[in-house]
């Protein structure tokens, strides 16, 4: 900020907001923010916004009484095409991961008598575009990019305090946690920060706020002492998850990926153009053994991945228009074999799957780029869907809300940005009613 002096009449900086990255190849892993694309004052001229390239509006409010200005809770968000969510087993955050090469952890923020949702913690800062993720278990996620493996990250002490401080959501773990995780130089794997940054060398100990030396206080304290959402420093410095494994196999970019619900098993899948390629490989996360031999049904990319709410069926839907379900073994828990597959379901390729409530049978839902939702009865062996509902254009996304009374609530999204809320009734399988929210 610049002003004149009433002595001289000469421009002078009086206030300089933001940081200056001292470090040669910095990234945002290490807290450069590239630089900012726009400020604008409020109309009181007692506050600056400032927009910048990691996605988040910069906020500071001038503090009076102190003549200073003080950094306040702006918004944040991906600043390219979402590819990715997932909730928490317990349904406390979400998870998204996109193109801009990020994963985000958004929490409601309980706090100042007020509930607002916020980018709490920024686990994964990437080399690739990010294509899938899935959450498993309580305390980790797995997420496939634009290479050839996937990654699994657990979470630190540091989120866990953060997020039973500001958002009330307790940790039960009988393992000991991490504190952190940083990023090294030219590196793609967050490694873990195992104890205060007191005993870390000069070279691992991650860097404070406003200054490119080694930090004093460890990382969880930099986030843990302060009584609102992070802003976009720490969020890009001090909230990264450490990466506990990756998970080998595919031969091309990684498409889809699904845990089970008890967080045993993760189905995964890359971009094909032929047999050899288009097959379901799986996990087991015990000690990350894949099982084998891979699933096989596609001729074409798998577009997604879903496991039935009782993980007794796996559902693959594919670039191939096709569909197909296979089956657990009760025996022997790692098999899977084919139970049914439906290689004309759509006129399309398949988007998008999802498996109703087990209470009302085993029904699942298909959306496809012919502008249609399939709902399906796996306990039936004709080929074509009982119910079909039209949409206005490609859908690419739905799912399942659990059954309220006698009605199934179903959401799909389509190319055009618009969610449609449709009840189904689950005796019959027919719409009664929708409604199309607003666009945002």
């Amino acid at each position: 900020m610049w002003d004149t002096d009433q002595e001289s009449g000469v421009w002078v900086c009086t206030a300089r907001l933001g940081e200056i990255s001292a470090q040669k190849g910095s990234t945002t892993a290490t807290g450069s923010v590239g630089g900012f694309w726009v400020g604008l004052w409020s109309g009181n001229g007692q506050s600056v916004v400032s927009l910048g390239r990691t996605g988040s509006w910069r906020l500071w409010n001038y503090d009076r009484d102190h003549q200073r200005w003080v950094h306040g809770v702006g918004i944040s968000g991906h600043t390219k095409p979402v590819t990715g969510i997932a909730w928490a087993r317990n349904g406390s955050y979400l998870l998204s991961t996109g193109s801009d090469q990020t994963t985000r952890l958004h929490a409601q923020w309980i706090g100042e008598g007020q509930r607002s949702w916020h980018e709490f913690v920024r686990p994964q800062i990437h080399g690739y575009d990010l294509n899938c993720i899935d959450t498993v278990g309580e305390l980790r996620f797995v997420s496939g990019a634009d290479e050839k493996l996937l990654r699994v990250f657990d979470e630190p002490k540091a989120t866990a305090e953060l997020l039973r401080k500001l958002c009330g959501i307790q940790t039960a773990s009988e393992k000991e946690l991490p504190v952190a995780a940083n990023v090294p130089v030219l590196g793609l794997s967050n490694k873990a920060i195992a104890y205060g940054a007191e005993n870390l060398s000069d070279q691992d100990r991650p860097l404070t706020e406003n200054s490119s030396s080694p930090a004093a206080n460890s990382t969880d304290m930099a986030i843990q002492d302060k009584p609102r959402p992070p802003i976009e420093d720490d969020l890009a410095r001090h909230t990264l998850w450490p990466e506990s494994e990756k998970l080998y196999g595919h031969g091309y970019e990684i498409s889809a990926v699904a845990s089970n619900n008890d967080g045993s098993i993760i189905a995964t899948a890359c971009k094909a153009s032929s047999l050899d390629h288009a097959v379901i490989r799986l996990f087991e996360t015990r000690d990350w053994r894949a099982l084998k031999p891979p699933l096989t049904a596609h001729s074409l990319t798998v577009t997604s991945l879903r496991f039935s709410s009782d993980d007794r069926y796996l559902l693959s839907t594919g670039r191939d228009r096709q569909w197909a379900v296979f089956e657990r073994d009760e025996i022997d828990r790692s098999v899977f074999q084919m139970r049914a597959k439906n290689p004309k379901a759509h006129s399309r390729m398949i988007l998008s799957a999802c498996w109703a409530p087990s209470t009302v049978g085993r029904i699942f839902i298909t959306a496809s780029r012919d502008k249609t939702c399939k709902i399906w009865d796996l306990a039936k062996t004709s080929e074509e869907a009982p119910v079909t509902i039209a949409a206005s254009a490609p859908v690419t996304a739905v799912d399942v809300l659990h059954p309220l009374e006698s009605m199934l609530v179903l959401a799909a999204a389509d190319e055009d940005g618009h969610v449609t809320i449709y009840l189904i009734g689950k005796a019959t399988l027919t719409v009664s009613s929708f409604h199309k929210l607003e666009s945002l």
